[in-house]
């Protein structure tokens, strides 16, 4: 599973993603493969990379790794006093602060993995789905009448 973690509120520096980078890498949590900067796409009419907005990680399907994640980024927003939000590849999402609670961060992150592998399964199963064929030559669809 491929997470993006950010920061909840506003843009912010390079050099702020990049202390967090380490800080994640120090911590040496099993099951995360990767972190890395992410990089928002340019604008229009604009070269190069785009700036740097986030950071993303690779975790083993189990549940653990992302729940040693998340404890390590209470920490990290408890020193920062900022908030964090980590962001799966469907759509679901936690945010973090630094007044979260133990067991409400369990509960999170369990809605968070059981909705991640529900988004990822309906969408392996939309793109399974045959694709109905195209009307034959000459002839319009029915509702073009």
């Amino acid at each position: 599973m491929k997470v993006k973690i950010e920061y909840a509120k506003g843009e912010t520096s390079k050099e702020d993603l990049m202390a967090l980078q380490s800080f994640i890498e120090r911590k040496k949590i099993k099951g995360v493969s990767k972190v890395g900067l992410a990089t928002q796409r340019p604008k229009k009419g604009e070269m190069g990379a785009g700036i740097a907005s986030a950071l993303t990680a690779l975790i083993g399907s189990a549940t653990e790794p992302l729940t040693t994640l998340a404890m390590a980024l209470v920490e990290w927003v408890k020193l920062e006093r900022s908030e964090i939000r980590l962001v799966g590849t469907s759509g679901a999402e936690i945010c973090i602060s630094g007044k979260v609670k133990d067991k409400d961060l369990q509960n999170a992150l369990e809605k968070f993995f059981t909705q991640e592998k529900a988004n990822v399964k309906a969408g392996a199963k939309r793109a399974s789905r045959p694709t109905p064929p195209p009307p034959p030559q000459g002839q319009q669809p029915d509702g073009n009448k």
